[in-house]
């Protein structure tokens, strides 16, 4: 068992632990991932078909199949890991030819510490407690486990089907590499100071963003596209919050039927009269926490996963609205330096130089960006409508299952 080679063994420096699905979990896994309705014309897929993860990180298989001429291959696989997912994100963030397009959020870092913690506290806690008890708990946590590395895995290759998705995105040189290239891509983590170089980046582009607040914009369009992001961000950060409050709270009533059953089993022992009647119960309640850990998960992976990946979609929709901004201070800034350079007559055809490349990069960007927002609506509500729809329907059977359990309990109660 990987699990108990890695919580047994502390001298050993990574855990590997290969996505293995049941059958069980291959049926459902369509419920348990989230899709974009990206209009992809088949041209580039790409899937993450295995990963392993590492003590320090996660490692995976990426596959790509492809018919385009960026790539010298058809078929590619190769091992990547999340800093080169990051790595990829930054090239693509930070090239201005860029700077109209919406750039797919990164997925966020990996973290199993909770989950090896646990791990390690009931395998320390092992002798305290009788067998039966010991594999429930650990099966449970193993469970736990499985489920957030098929989230990680999840995350990661909904980002790379963004970007193959893009018509533009898809033919960066840096993106063929991340798919092509075999070898490591030698990216690190960052350091100290590259990290602090980043919030101070961070700070700056905040202080800039907030006295771009009060520029003057007279396109429509682009101003009630502003106002409904900043309302839409606020507004479904809002809801996440919510709606993890609602995934806890459905895996808090799974742990304690979970205790119920377990009580029930310990009661059965000592009062012989109600022995049967008691195991019978127990037995339905343990089948009942299993029913409400999947209404937890498939709510947490199918709704909640959602409300987060469009939450840091819109900042990244509102990153493309600041860039535009910015663009037409620097045009505004421009046009002034043109009137100084006419009054001195001094420099005059660097400054006209200089303002037509501003005025075709606030061209650009605008033009780009409106394709962008209107797209980004379209698969936001295609989107939507399809993740509420397969909420509703997993609901509907749980519940359904629920009413089953319970139907199945009570003709069995009845006969004891």
């Amino acid at each position: 068992n990987e699990y108990k080679s890695y919580l047994s063994s502390k001298k050993k420096d990574l855990t590997r632990c290969e996505i293995m699905m049941t059958a069980e979990d291959e049926s459902r896994e369509h419920a348990s991932t989230i899709t974009l309705n990206d209009e992809n014309d088949g041209r580039l897929t790409v899937n993450i078909s295995d990963a392993v993860s590492e003590l320090e990180t996660v490692k995976f298989t990426i596959q790509t199949k492809t018919a385009l001429p960026s790539f010298r291959q058809r078929h590619m696989s190769v091992l990547r890991c999340h800093e080169e997912f990051i790595w990829l994100h930054d090239m693509l963030s930070e090239n201005p030819e860029y700077a109209g397009y919406i750039i797919p959020p990164a997925p966020p870092k990996p973290d199993f510490e909770a989950a090896r913690d646990k791990l390690t506290r009931v395998t320390a806690a092992e002798s305290t407690m009788s067998e039966d008890e010991y594999k429930k708990l650990r099966k449970e946590l193993e469970s736990d486990y499985l489920a957030l590395f098929k989230k990680t895995v999840a995350m990661h290759e909904l980002y790379l089907s963004r970007i193959a998705a893009h018509s533009k995105l898809r033919e960066d040189n840096n993106f063929v590499v991340f798919l092509e290239y075999a070898k490591d891509l030698k990216v690190r983590s960052k350091n100290k100071k590259e990290i602090i170089g980043g919030f101070f980046k961070s700070m700056t582009k905040s202080v800039d963003e907030a006295l771009l607040g009060n520029q003057k914009d007279t396109d429509e369009y682009f101003i009630e596209r502003r106002v409904f992001l900043e309302d839409y961000h606020n507004k479904i950060r809002e809801t996440t919050k919510k709606s993890e409050l609602s995934s806890a709270s459905a895996n808090a009533l799974s742990l304690d039927y979970m205790q119920v059953a377990g009580c029930m089993a310990l009661l059965s022992r000592i009062d012989p009269t109600l022995q049967r009647f008691l195991t019978q119960s127990a037995v339905t309640f343990e089948a009942l926490q299993k029913l409400q850990k999947r209404v937890s998960t498939d709510e947490d992976l199918k709704l909640t996963d959602l409300l987060k990946y469009y939450q840091r979609e819109t900042q990244a929709a509102k990153s493309l609205l600041y860039r535009r901004v910015r663009a037409m201070a620097d045009k505004e800034i421009a046009q002034t330096k043109l009137e100084q350079a006419n009054k001195r007559f001094k420099d005059i055809p660097t400054a006209e130089a200089y303002l037509e490349d501003c005025r075709i990069r606030f061209d650009g960007i605008s033009d780009m960006a409106k394709t962008e927002l209107e797209t980004f609506k379209t698969r936001r509500v295609e989107t939507y409508r399809k993740h509420l729809v397969d909420v509703a329907e997993l609901q509907i059977r749980h519940s359904q299952s629920c009413i089953t359990e319970l139907t199945k309990a009570v003709e069995l109660l009845k006969t004891l």
